[in-house]
């Protein structure tokens, strides 16, 4: 039988190899946390515009649910959800049809937009 021997010398890793393994495991490393972070931001963005959705889609329902048929013009408020305090601006237009209005409502958090909805809301014709 013939058995393996080692030399004194060859026992581990050389200096070399295990800086190019330290090398690769932090260049793993690197990319993982870059990739978490930017699923992070990804995540929260998708949040603001969920949110902000649901803002204008509150105030939308809001129009439409009115006993009183939006006004033409421009009006803006305050929402609050999910912990936060939204801005709200809402631009009502006349169209071709007068029994119709076109209702665009854009949702801000802060300074960036989160929500641009628009919706159509029938009014009375008086004849």
């Amino acid at each position: 039988m013939s058995t393996l021997s080692r030399d004194a010398g060859d026992a581990g890793f050389s200096l070399v190899e295990a800086l190019v393994a330290l090398a690769v495991f932090a260049t793993a490393g690197v990319a993982l946390v870059t990739m978490q972070t930017q699923s992070v931001r990804t995540l929260t963005a998708q949040e603001s515009r969920t949110l902000g959705a649901l803002v204008a889609q509150n105030v939308l329902v809001d129009v439409v649910a009115s006993d009183t048929p939006p006004s033409i013009g421009q009006s803006a408020g305050d929402a609050n959800l999910g912990g936060r305090t939204w801005s709200w601006r809402m631009d009502v237009f006349a169209m071709q049809d007068p029994g119709m209005r076109r209702v665009r409502v854009i949702v801000r958090d802060g300074a960036a937009p989160a929500a641009d909805v628009t919706a159509f809301a029938k009014v009375p014709v008086t004849q």
